[in-house]
């Protein structure tokens, strides 16, 4: 079959119209779909089967029930990244390391990942790990966790729990020191890097949402732990989570 702009494939578009099944209901049975579709439920097992395979839809193993799966989130997530957060975000970051005299952030995120999408440094100070473009850890890293708190468990257990990196002691390199700490960053609405990407580095994070509520990016304050004693710090996080909301709204977030 051709359309206007050229062939399009008759299963291809079948799987397509499975999922648009899904946005407006989850959990959907076999039987369901086979009649929502006008197909045998044998052609529709087949179809969904594959879009499990290819991780758009998941199973529930206990109802056998069908629901979206995490490549879509992924996707999503992809599509809002084309949004160039940066020029958004730089009148906000470049506002807050001159409040403090010291190193902003920030970062999105992918499979697990941080990456640093921008960077505020203030002269002759260096904060080598954290170049654009560079990925590190997100369990070692403020934004990194900043955003995990607010990120599907899914999520979490796919990319981050069973491959905890350490790099150095104070890492959250455990499933328990993790989930622990992702609850505290969800009550008090910000993360803290306490030495835990690199010896004598402590920073400030808060995260940053897209409209619809979904994690976009994180924003972080840095500097040397003896230039952010922990008195200081509820105060610093006031100002990240200022910097974020900032960001958000200009993002199109409309929430708290």
């Amino acid at each position: 079959m051709a359309g206007k702009e050229g062939v399009i494939i008759q299963s291809v578009a079948k799987a397509a119209a499975i999922l648009d099944i899904f946005l407006k209901k989850s959990d959907i049975g076999i039987s369901e779909i086979s009649d929502l579709m006008g197909m045998s439920k044998s052609t529709a097992f087949g179809l969904v089967n594959t879009l499990v395979a290819a991780g758009f839809l998941e199973q529930d193993t206990s109802t056998k029930k069908y629901r979206l799966g995490l490549k879509l989130f992924e996707l999503g997530s992809a599509f809002e990244s084309r949004m160039d957060i940066r020029t958004e975000a730089r009148p906000f970051c470049e506002e807050l390391t001159k409040k403090y005299n010291q190193t902003v952030h920030l970062a999105a995120h992918s499979e697990g990942d941080v990456i640093y999408i921008d960077k505020f440094d203030i002269p002759d100070f260096l904060i080598v790990y954290s170049q654009v473009g560079r990925r590190a850890p997100m369990n070692c890293t403020g934004v990194g966790k900043a955003m995990l708190a607010f990120l599907p468990d899914e999520y979490i257990k796919k990319y981050v729990v069973n491959s905890l990196a350490a790099k150095t002691r104070n890492s959250c390199d455990t499933p328990e020191k993790l989930y622990a700490d992702l609850e505290l960053i969800r009550k008090r609405g910000y993360a803290v890097d306490n030495e835990e990407i690199q010896p004598g580095l402590r920073c400030v994070a808060a995260p940053v949402f897209s409209k619809g509520g979904k994690v976009a990016a994180a924003v972080s304050l840095s500097a040397m732990a003896n230039a952010m004693p922990y008195e200081d710090i509820e105060k610093i996080a006031a100002d990240v989570m200022l910097c974020a909301g900032n960001i958000s709204r200009r993002l199109g977030f409309g929430g708290k």
